[in-house]
């Protein structure tokens, strides 16, 4: 009678063996195999590995040297940092976001720059009943939003800021740019952005920009969602002080325990 499976057996993935096994073995190595080498140390063939060398030299995860022979890039490394950096700040940002929902009854959110998408790395959800929360690991285009113009205020003239969506691959005509300049400008003065929800006109965001306190650079913005109503266009100005003040605050303290912590994204 053959040997019952275990759970591992039963739901192995071999082509995800075989990329370990490609990455394992290329971590421990001091020279750089060629491709048959590479194969004979994980006790493989050429064929069966072929493609999956593809896959991770187009993902970036190993780099094909001269006369084919390959290493491994810094991407795993690179992943690591990141997900450290936003579970840093993430913690960091915690105890302003509660304040703020404590002083406003809303909820907020903090938000970083990732190539040329937001990424929510962590929220606070309000009390009240009617306080609109947003999913942490949630990623969105950063083009008309406020959190978005809370990064590109960091631009002082139009060129920068076009130079810098040319490089993360955001094209804009003329007219576009400049309105992006120019709602970049207004955040630039008064520490928040405003711009209704891309996809609910019911709805409105209300960002202020997270400077690092030394460098002065955008790190992360903090947005408070909101529905448009007379109570919290009459609350809009209060509301908007104290996000500023939180934001800069913890600026400060990303400056102190963060010092070297910049933005991804977005540079000319």
């Amino acid at each position: 009678m053959s040997e019952q499976r275990t759970k591992l057996q039963k739901y192995s993935a071999p082509a995800l063996e075989k990329g370990l096994d490609i990455l394992e073995f290329l971590s421990l190595t001091d020279t750089r195999p060629s491709l048959s080498q590479l194969a004979a140390g994980i006790g493989r063939s050429k064929n069966e590995i072929f493609r999956m060398m593809i896959v991770l030299e187009e993902r970036g995860y190993i780099r094909r040297n001269g006369d084919d022979l390959f290493s491994l890039t810094d991407r795993l490394s690179t992943l690591g940092a990141d997900r450290s950096v936003a579970s840093k700040l993430a913690e960091l940002a915690t105890p302003y976001l509660a304040n703020i929902s404590d002083e406003t009854g809303l909820s907020n959110h903090l938000s970083i720059l990732k190539g040329s998408s937001l990424l929510v790395v962590t929220s606070f959800t309000a009390t009240q009943s009617y306080g609109l929360s947003v999913q942490v690991g949630y990623k969105m285009p950063f083009l008309d939003t406020s959190a978005g113009t809370c990064f590109m205020s960091d631009f002082e003239t139009r060129d920068e800021l076009k130079s810098a969506l040319d490089t993360s691959g955001e094209k804009v005509d003329p007219l576009s740019l400049q309105r992006l300049f120019d709602t970049a400008q207004d955040c630039r003065k008064k520490g928040y952005a405003i711009a209704s929800n891309r996809s609910t006109d019911s709805i409105s965001e209300l960002s202020a920009s997270v400077r690092h306190g030394t460098t002065q650079q955008t790190v992360a913005s903090i947005t408070i969602p909101f529905i448009t109503t007379d109570e919290m266009t009459n609350r809009l100005s209060a509301i908007a002080a104290k996000l500023v003040s939180s934001a800069n605050s913890l600026g400060e303290k990303i400056a102190i325990t963060l010092p070297a912590v910049g933005r991804d994204g977005l540079h000319a």
